[in-house]
């Protein structure tokens, strides 16, 4: 008797250990079931760092019971919060154009748990005592306040509040790097690094020290990187640019300056008529006016004409200066 009372525990307790494991569950709707496979497909959502999308491996799969139950065993969840997604697959492909819901990402982690109410979707309303899938949520209720605009979105608005909000009301950096990746994918994330690289330089470094999965935020380190490049790809072209114009300046300093040296040290050339060249000779061999006079045939006013002009050409005063310039 008192062997099977704990042969009665016993199954007891793996019962209850049994059901301690499945910290995801709950209960689906479908209503044509035969157009869908009927297994829960278990995915865990990663980035792909090639073309900076989210990528989903699948990692389990749950059986669907008749009255619509699924569940999923913790061993296939990490010990730190990740980002899952479960879905049904459809029989044929024409489904997939319906519009219906047939997936559900949420954050859980091993020590917590989701359950799924049943509803008329799907995957309806579910609970969780997981904080970071509940800051999700209010950040989504965030966000629809904008998505519902259509047309009339304010991208500077929206960039304005939603900057606010991560660094206000978001305390969770799973949660943080999912808002910043939907600025990345509104191509808002590079303008927004541009003007406050320190905060997301500081993030990262943050993010570097905790628990959370690399591949999750290395598109924000990736584009980090991007904008830094960028920036000093910039003022190394402006330097260049600018060292280029200071060169260009100099050299036309330096052109005028030389110049300017050239042509204060230089002497104007003289051109002196054959006439003045004659008289210049004669000058310069001794002869006086008269003498110069009777010699050309001129008279001694014209030589003397002559000689003044000779004077001034020469920038001289006298014929001593003649002959010494001779």
């Amino acid at each position: 008797m008192r062997t099977k009372i704990y042969l009665f525990i016993l199954i007891l307790c793996i019962g209850f250990n049994t059901n301690g494991q499945e910290i995801v569950s709950g209960y689906l709707h479908i209503e044509n079931p035969k157009d869908w496979e009927q297994e829960v497909h278990l995915s865990k959502v990663e980035l792909n760092e090639s073309n900076n999308s989210y990528t989903y491996t699948p990692i389990a799969s749950s059986d669907i019971s008749e009255k619509g139950y699924f569940a999923f065993d913790q061993k296939w969840f990490n010990t730190t919060d990740h980002i899952y997604k479960i879905h049904l697959n459809p029989i044929t492909e024409s489904k997939n154009k319906e519009l219906v819901k047939n997936s559900k990402l949420f954050i859980l982690s091993k020590n917590d748990s989701i359950h799924f109410e049943k509803g008329e979707t799907f995957f309806a309303n579910y609970s969780t005592n997981n904080q970071a899938d509940k800051e999700w949520q209010q950040l989504k209720k965030f966000e629809s306040k904008f998505e519902s605009l259509h047309d009339n979105f304010d991208t500077e608005e929206y960039l304005l509040r939603t900057k606010g909000y991560i660094k206000d009301s978001l305390q969770i950096l799973l949660v943080k790097l999912i808002s910043i990746k939907k600025l990345d994918d509104k191509k808002l994330l590079e303008r927004d690094i541009k003007e406050n690289t320190a905060y997301y330089n500081s993030l990262l470094k943050e993010l570097k020290s905790s628990e959370i999965d690399p591949s999750l935020f290395i598109y924000l380190e990736n584009k980090l990187s991007l904008v830094d490049k960028r920036i000093t790809e910039k003022k190394y072209s402006l330097s260049i640019f600018l060292n280029g114009i200071a060169g260009l300046i100099i050299l036309t300093l330096i052109f005028l300056i030389i110049r300017k040296r050239k042509k204060g040290n230089s002497t104007p050339i003289t051109v002196l008529s054959n006439q003045e060249n004659t008289i210049k000779e004669l000058i310069i061999s001794g002869k006086s006016n008269k003498e110069i006079a009777n010699e050309l045939f001129i008279s001694i006013n014209t030589v003397k004409t002559h000689i003044s002009n000779i004077y001034s050409k020469l920038n001289i005063s006298s014929r001593k200066e003649l002959l010494v310039k001779k």
